[in-house]
C-alpha cells in the first residue's frame, strides 16, 4: 500500500457521475431553514383548525365527565353564558395538547396539512415544554384569550406584523413557523375539513342559544297547576318539569313529569289491588319491573298514616338510579317512580319537591 502522500487523489469524473448518479447528492443536506417564513393566512387557517378540533376533543372529554359527577357543573351550564365560558376554559387545555402533539408527532394536522411548522430559529424541533410556552403566549398576544372583540384586534395586529416581515410577538427572534410547498390535493382536503368544522362550531353556537333562551323562559316561567283526575286534587309544579300522561300496555294511566334536562322521570300510577296483601302486591310489581330494573331488598313501613312498601335500585343497564314507593290508598296502590340520571343530586331537591307535591294528591297527611 502506497503512502497516503503518494496515493492518487479520488475525483468523481463526468462519467462517475453518470455511472452513480447518487452520488451528487452525498453531499446535499436539507436544512428546514431554506424554506420560507409561513404568510400570515396560512398560519391563521392551520392555527384555526387546530385549536378548533383541540377545544372540542377537550370539551367533549371533560364535558361527559363532569356531567356524570358533578351537579355544581350541570348547574352552571343553566346560566346563560355556561356553555360559551366553559368553552373558553377548554382552549388553554387544548393548547396543551396542541404542545403534545406536535411534541409527540413532530406536527399537528392543521399545519401538516398546509406543509407549516414550527422550529427554533437555528432549525431545532421544539421540546414539550417550550411548546407549552410559545401556545401560552400564542394565547395571550395572538388570540386576546379569545375574548370577543379582544382576540380579533390581537390576531390582526399578529396578522399586521408578519406581512411588514417582521416576527409575530410570540416567536420574537426564537421561533420561526416555516412553509414547505404542497400541492393542490392536500389543501383541498384541507378547505374541505376546514368548512367542515366551520359548520359543526356555528351549528353547536346555534344550539346554545337556542338552549339559552329556552332555559331563560323555563326559569321565569311561573308555576302551573296540574289535577289529579282520579282524586281531583290541585297542586302546583315547578316549570322545569314537563307532563304528559301516558297508557301502558295493560291500560294502566301514568303520569309522567320528565326534568327539562331529560336527567330525571317522575312516574306516578294507580291500580286496583282489592284485598290483596301489600307485601303480595309489591311482589307481583317488582317481577313486572324485573326486565328493566334491579330492585334490591325494599321494606315496609308507615307513610302518611297508610301502609307502604319503599324500595331502590337502577336500570338493567346501569345509566339510571330508581327509587319506588307504594302506598295503598282506599282499595289502590298508588305508585311513585324516580329514574334518575348521575349526578343524581342535580336534580334532587326538585325530585323532593315534586314528589311531596304529587303525594299530596294521593294521600294527603292526617
Amino acid at each position: 500500500m502506497q503512502p497516503i502522500d503518494q496515493q492518487t487523489e479520488c475525483r468523481f469524473t463526468y462519467a462517475t457521475r453518470r455511472a452513480y448518479p447518487a452520488a451528487r447528492y452525498v453531499d446535499t443536506i436539507e436544512d428546514p431553514r431554506d424554506d420560507p417564513l409561513a404568510g400570515a393566512w396560512p398560519r391563521w387557517f392551520a392555527r384555526t383548525f387546530d385549536v378548533w378540533w383541540e377545544t372540542g376533543l377537550v370539551a367533549l372529554v371533560v364535558g361527559i365527565i363532569l356531567c356524570r359527577t358533578s351537579p355544581v357543573f350541570l348547574r352552571w351550564l343553566e346560566t346563560p353564558f355556561g356553555w360559551k365560558v366553559f368553552g373558553l376554559v377548554c382552549i388553554p387545555a387544548g393548547l396543551l395538547l396542541d404542545a403534545a402533539v406536535q411534541a409527540l408527532a413532530g406536527n399537528t394536522p392543521g399545519k401538516a396539512m398546509l406543509g407549516l411548522r414550527v422550529m427554533q430559529a437555528d432549525g431545532r424541533r421544539l421540546s414539550f415544554g417550550e411548546h407549552i410556552g410559545r401556545n401560552l403566549c400564542v394565547w395571550f398576544s395572538g388570540m386576546g384569550f379569545c375574548l370577543p372583540v379582544v382576540g380579533l384586534f390581537a390576531m390582526a395586529w399578529q396578522g399586521l406584523r408578519l406581512r411588514k416581515g417582521a416576527p409575530a410577538s410570540y416567536d420574537g427572534r426564537y421561533y420561526a413557523v416555516r412553509a414547505s410547498p404542497v400541492g393542490w390535493a392536500r389543501k383541498t382536503v384541507f378547505g374541505l375539513l376546514f368548512a367542515t368544522l366551520f359548520v359543526v362550531v356555528v351549528a353547536l353556537d346555534a344550539v346554545d342559544r337556542q338552549d339559552s333562551r329556552e332555559m331563560a323562559n323555563i326559569l321565569a316561567a311561573p308555576r302551573y297547576g296540574w289535577i289529579n283526575q282520579e282524586t281531583g286534587r290541585i297542586v302546583n309544579i315547578a316549570p322545569q318539569w314537563r307532563y304528559e300522561a301516558q297508557v301502558d300496555d295493560d291500560g294502566m294511566v301514568q303520569y309522567l313529569f320528565t326534568h327539562h334536562s331529560g336527567r330525571a322521570v317522575v312516574m306516578l300510577a294507580s291500580e286496583d289491588n282489592g284485598d290483596a296483601a301489600l307485601r303480595k302486591y309489591t311482589r307481583g310489581l317488582r317481577d313486572r319491573l324485573n326486565d328493566r330494573y334491579v330492585l334490591e331488598g325494599g321494606y315496609v313501613d308507615d307513610f302518611r298514616g297508610r301502609p307502604s312498601w319503599a324500595g331502590a335500585g337502577e336500570g338493567r343497564d346501569g345509566a339510571v338510579q330508581v327509587q319506588l314507593r307504594v302506598v295503598q290508598v282506599r282499595g289502590k296502590a298508588w305508585r311513585l317512580m324516580v329514574m334518575q340520571s348521575p349526578p343524581a343530586a342535580y336534580t334532587e331537591d326538585l325530585v323532593q319537591e315534586l314528589a311531596e307535591e304529587l303525594w299530596y294528591t294521593v294521600a294527603p297527611p292526617l
